[in-house]
């Protein structure tokens, strides 16, 4: 068991493996403040539009550190070892978080917005994780059973289909809404990032040998 759970560690990402600790961590410290009844991490972490607009920014981003349950948790933990390990390998550590952070927040100023109970859970960080997929990788293909080879951009947008659509039958179109909001802004911030980098790329530099010669 322990050599299974070591090979499982090193597979893992360094930014992974801390925001799995993160959430891991807080998830178990909100299961005990719940059984024991001593605290309540969710009048601290959970957003609230009342709390927000009072000054309290951070819970834009708190609110994905609580689990909104337990299955909520697991399913989040896959996706984040699949779609946060894969955007590390290829792209790096600091746009992983930028985009986990970016996507928490855009999520939460949705919920901010619209008549919604206090937000908890890391379900926006996934949709952006998954749209950052969609964008960098969208013409690769990639076997899905029992479908079989599907472009990963087919494959981001029925997975996103079923999410929302599960996620408006179970808990209302007001998280599915917000959930779809923190997948806008992920791809958002991916392509502004990706058309500042191309204009960067094309710009004309200018050459003093090149000035030299047309001298």
């Amino acid at each position: 068991m322990s050599r299974f759970w070591n090979q499982f560690l090193a597979a893992l990402t360094p930014g992974v493996r801390i925001l799995l600790a993160v959430l891991a961590a807080t998830a178990l410290a909100a299961f005990i403040g719940q059984a024991t009844g001593d605290f309540n991490l969710d009048g601290w972490l959970a957003l609230t539009a009342q709390h927000f607009w009072r000054g309290q920014i951070w819970r834009l981003v708190t609110y994905v550190l609580l689990p909104a349950g337990i299955l909520n948790f697991i399913l989040n933990v896959f996706a984040l070892i699949l779609l946060g390990g894969w955007l590390e390998r290829v792209r790096s550590r600091g746009e992983l978080w930028i985009i986990c952070s970016v996507s928490a927040a855009g999520a939460g100023l949705a919920a901010v917005l619209l008549p919604f109970a206090p937000l908890s859970g890391a379900g926006p960080m996934m949709f952006g994780l998954l749209a950052a997929w969609y964008f960098h990788c969208g013409h690769e293909k990639v076997s899905v059973f029992p479908f079989g080879e599907m472009t990963v951009r087919q494959l981001a947008l029925v997975a996103a289909a079923a999410s929302l659509l599960f996620t408006s039958i179970s808990a209302g179109w007001q998280t599915a809404t917000v959930m779809a909001a923190g997948g806008l802004s992920g791809w958002l911030y991916v392509w502004g990032w990706h058309k500042w980098l191309m204009s960067r790329d094309s710009r004309v530099v200018p050459s003093e040998r090149i000035s030299r010669l047309e001298l």
